[in-house]
């Protein structure tokens, strides 16, 4: 029978990374009305890292993933207790606009979001990029903007692509190359870290590649947590991993560490096939 984890159930691995902190999770609880889904998970994301979560369907790692940025705020019956800092400030209490409110606008330009499926604006390539920019005034003039929006889609690997097309459509991208363009809407912004939700689950292995090269760059400069159920890209693409199961944070560690030698009985099931 599979091993169940009990209300005293404790992370085990490092759960410290060696890199300088940008976010820092403590005791995060998420609730969807009665359901319990994500429970008492503490974490720290290093910059330039890629962390990778990885465990069955419906373990957690979305849920834990949206919590990083407010998303889960959508929810009507979505509840998240404990306490998860940015640079040392709490993202639930400590963003406030000028007009008293919770400003989830200023922290998901620092925390930017890739999800599983590519989703462009209904507006041209080049406004796609230079949208973001635009609603936070970060361009002095509109050269300033030319030149971010080519540096974006240059880092993206996707300049020479399109740099003759900036006025087409962005869903008139094949998917691979719509996917780099919303990581280039997300770098637009300058955000510290980059959330990435499965982000080729619905690419062909060409594309997967590219945006795997693409990760590995991106890490330089950024801090990464990439969700995927493909234990070979985690171990390709992250320095680190974490292992879900039932809404716990069974083990976190290096990667080498969790796919060569896990410390919990739970993930070593998952790696070697015998659940998932």
């Amino acid at each position: 029978m599979e091993e169940e984890l009990d209300s005293n159930f404790k992370t085990v691995g490092n759960i410290r990374t060696e890199k300088s902190v940008i976010m820092n999770v403590e005791d995060c609880n998420v609730y969807y009305g009665d359901v319990h889904a994500l429970k008492n998970v503490n974490m720290e994301i290093g910059k330039s890292e890629v962390l990778a979560l990885i465990g069955p369907s419906g373990c957690g790692k979305s849920t834990f993933i949206r919590c990083l940025n407010r998303l889960n705020d959508t929810i009507d019956i979505a509840r998240v207790t404990g306490k998860i800092s940015l640079d040392g400030k709490d993202i639930y209490s400590d963003y406030i606009n000028t007009s008293g409110n919770m400003d989830v606008v200023l922290l998901r330009a620092r925390v930017g979001m890739v999800f599983q499926k590519p989703n462009p604006f209904p507006k041209s390539i080049f406004e796609n990029v230079a949208y973001g920019p635009k609603i936070h005034g970060l361009c002095k003039d509109k050269n300033d903007l030319n030149n971010l929006v080519e540096s974006c889609l240059v880092k993206v690997g996707l300049w020479d692509e399109v740099k003759d097309r900036l006025e087409d459509s962005g869903t008139s991208l094949s998917g691979g190359q719509q996917q780099r363009l919303c990581i280039a809407r997300a770098i637009a912004v300058q955000p510290e870290v980059i959330l990435m939700d499965e982000p080729c689950s619905a690419l062909d292995p060409i594309a997967t590649e590219r945006i795997e090269d693409l990760i590995s760059e991106l890490k330089q400069n950024y801090a990464l947590v990439v969700v995927t159920h493909s234990m070979q890209q985690a171990s390709r693409i992250s320095q680190r991993a974490a292992y879900f199961h039932m809404g716990n944070l069974v083990e976190v560690d290096s990667s080498n560490k969790i796919f060569n030698d896990p410390s919990h009985p739970l993930t070593t099931n998952y790696i070697s096939g015998r659940i998932g």
